[in-house]
């Protein structure tokens, strides 16, 4: 049963990182994206990198949605992101611009009606942060399917076509969002 509060907190020990690799897995197995694992683990060597900011959120007592957040710059640019699309991304961070990058996004598949709810409380936490570090560009990767769901609410457009990624059983696409050009748009702020 979820409490009627949220608690969102960042990863800060090994303990934790465990829990959302645990919560990665359970989530990205049920939604057919990665196979089974003989550790029931979700973790790749980007939870690890400088500039991984990993989040989680808390209700009644379990983990309900995670996300991963990484400030890619032109002198730290490490991430899942990066290496899958860095002929679109590289050239961004060269010309100086910050971007901030979502990726290992889940929320609890069993929460029903609520989902949506939780998965739009997970991605405020990707709007504040790069509100916080004054983000340039904002990018995603994502299932094909859900475009337009990212589109719509939050102003992200394609800027790829499918590609592998990091471990996963299906391509994703990249989103971009230029944060500059959208500050205080309709669709930033459905975010916040």
């Amino acid at each position: 049963m979820l409490a009627k509060t949220v608690e969102v907190t960042r990863v800060e020990n090994e303990a934790d990182l465990i829990a959302v690799g645990s919560f990665r897995y359970n989530c990205y197995l049920s939604e057919g994206l990665i196979s089974e694992r003989p550790d029931k683990l979700f973790l790749d060597e980007y939870d690890y990198a400088g500039s991984a900011h990993i989040y989680m959120l808390r209700s009644g007592g379990r983990i309900v949605g995670t996300i991963r957040l990484h400030v890619l710059t032109a002198d730290d640019h490490r991430s899942a992101t990066m290496a899958a699309f860095s002929d679109i991304l590289l050239p961004k961070v060269k010309s100086g611009l910050t971007l901030i990058d979502g990726a290992r996004f889940a929320v609890a598949p069993d929460l029903g009606s609520l989902r949506l709810s939780i998965a739009r409380h997970t991605l405020r936490r990707y709007a504040l942060y790069a509100d916080e570090i004054g983000a340039d560009y904002g990018v995603a990767s994502v299932q094909p399917d859900r475009v337009q769901f990212y589109s719509r609410l939050y102003g992200f457009s394609q800027i790829s076509e499918p590609r592998s990624y990091a471990g996963l059983n299906e391509k994703l696409v990249l989103l971009g969002v230029n944060l500059k050009a959208n500050n205080g748009s309709e669709s930033q702020t459905s975010v916040a």
